[in-house]
């Protein structure tokens, strides 16, 4: 600021006031967070009465230990192996809509923050105008003799104005508005980490569809294949009525699975499309769902999702942004003062306007200040002190919302890899029982139906297999996203403003 005072005092004066400035605290309480209850570690896995010892598999192995706790802050999709997922969660973030416009609300709220500052900083305005007066002659006091009652004035100048913020009414609003600018940005990333999840969610799930599709396929297949041979032998005499509409049936069943799981696949495909951001349409795919990589879940102590999920942050800024307004709020009960000051030139003549005759100017120190508001302000603080303490419960039931939803994430995760070596075994059993359906009916012990039951029970067991399979990756990225898992938002090609304002 340029002090506008005698040159033997400015230097005095202005020492002054920035001392006054500085030893001013701001009024209203300091942001502290408010108490809560970690636990030290996570929940320990539930012990299982009469464990089933685990049988080595080629194709799913035992759940890997816990990688280091940096995984979170990785693009840990990629480590799934399939380059076109990569390039699906790319695409999504550089067009998916939802993510531009809360990108646009973080450059609002940046535009905001700007605004608060500028209210602490000195304001220069400059004016111009010309006016033409007309004078009534028939006043009570008449004109002067020879007056003109008609007159012309220029004038122009500037003017100054900077409210000297000692109760720190400016200091809160601007730490109110960087704090809804933060909280903008972890809304952003929250939507960030739920879109790369659903992206991610979404694909191994149409992976796994696609498997079960194939499984149709060749399921029909085969029970039309039944039905064919069941229908030769009927018509001479080898065998009853009964196994070839038995074997109709279930080659129709199969036929209508096959056209569901295809509209189920259709249906999916339209929903990625728009998570990519664009219209409906067919994704291209990478691996199939038993190549993908399966890579371990991120270790870490719960006190770190203070720190990592973007909703507990988001929830912790907004309770600071509502405590700064407790003093923005109590600052109306002391005065406003502001150093004023104005220079110009006014003139009747415009040739005269720039002499030094024409010189006006005032400078002071202004001083506004409530005497009786009926208990507006008291209301107001009263209304700023409850929706403070809303913010704070919320903030506290963030942070329990996000300890359930890891505890739940991690123990899906332990339970869908037990029961992945449960529908193992199980589809291992099934097969063997239709190889010995098979020889029993082919040595004249068993009727074809026990074939095509063990048939039957051998697919259900694959579908199972799969959707067991599919469940595992929703699991490991529920895991993920439960625990704020994302890269640095900076990397992103949609990275959201610096939280700072952006001044001219």
């Amino acid at each position: 600021m340029r002090c506008l005072l005698p040159a033997g005092r400015r230097s005095a004066s202005c020492l002054v006031v920035a001392s006054l400035l500085a030893a001013c605290a701001p009024i209203g309480p300091d942001y502290q967070r408010p108490a809560v209850t970690v636990p030290a570690q996570w929940q320990p896995a539930p012990a299982v009465a009469n464990p089933v010892p685990a049988v080595p598999l080629p194709a799913i192995s035992a759940p890997p230990p816990p990688g280091p706790a940096q995984l979170i802050d990785t693009a840990w999709w990629s480590a799934l192996g399939d380059p076109q997922l990569d390039a699906m969660i790319r695409t999504a973030l550089e067009e998916n809509k939802d993510l531009r416009i809360a990108a646009l609300r973080v450059e609002q709220y940046n535009a905001q923050l700007q605004v608060a500052h500028a209210a602490g900083q000195p304001q220069v305005n400059a004016y111009g105008q010309r006016t033409r007066d007309a004078v009534s002659q028939n006043r009570f006091i008449p004109l002067v003799n020879g007056a003109y009652p008609v007159g012309n004035v220029y004038e122009i100048g500037g003017t100054v104005s900077w409210e000297l913020d000692f109760w720190g009414r400016v200091r809160r609003a601007n730490e109110s508005a960087l704090a809804d600018l933060i909280a903008t940005e972890e809304d952003r990333r929250a939507l960030v980490l739920s879109l790369v999840s659903e992206v991610a969610t979404s694909y191994v799930t149409l992976r796994g569809l696609d498997y079960e599709l194939e499984l149709h396929k060749r399921t029909a297949a085969s029970r039309y294949e039944s039905q064919q041979l069941l229908g030769k032998k009927l018509e001479g005499g080898g065998v009853g009525e009964q196994p070839y509409l038995k074997a109709k049936a279930e080659y129709e069943e199969a036929l209508a699975d096959l056209t569901g799981k295809e509209a189920e696949i259709a249906v999916l495909e339209h929903a990625l499309s728009s998570l990519v951001g664009r219209g409906p349409g067919p994704i291209e795919r990478g691996k199939p769902l038993f190549e993908l990589a399966m890579p371990p879940i991120p270790a870490g102590l719960p006190a770190d999702l203070l720190v990592q999920r973007p909703d507990v942050r988001k929830a912790e800024q907004e309770l600071v942004s509502a405590n700064a307004r407790i003093g923005v709020a109590k600052a109306q009960y002391f005065p406003t003062i502001a150093l004023t000051g104005q220079y110009g030139f006014a003139s009747a003549e415009l040739n005269k306007l720039t002499q030094a005759s024409s010189n006006v100017s005032s400078f002071g120190v202004n001083l506004l200040g409530p005497v009786f508001t009926s208990g507006r302000i008291a209301g107001q603080v009263r209304e700023a002190e409850a929706i403070q303490q809303q913010k704070a419960i919320a903030f506290q039931l963030s942070v329990q919302t996000a300890l359930r939803e890891v505890e739940d994430a991690l123990v899906l995760h332990r339970q869908t890899w037990q029961r992945s070596l449960i529908r193992t075994r199980q589809l291992d059993a099934l097969r063997a029982h239709g190889v010995s359906a098979l020889k029993r009916y082919e040595g004249g012990r068993s009727s074809y139906l026990e074939v095509l039951d063990a048939d039957r029970s051998t697919y259900v067991g694959e579908i199972q297999q799969s959707q067991t399979r599919r469940d595992q990756y929703v699991a490991l990225i529920s895991v993920y996203k439960a625990m704020g898992g994302g890269w640095g938002i900076t990397d992103s090609p949609l990275a959201a403003p610096s939280a700072k304002a952006t001044t001219p």
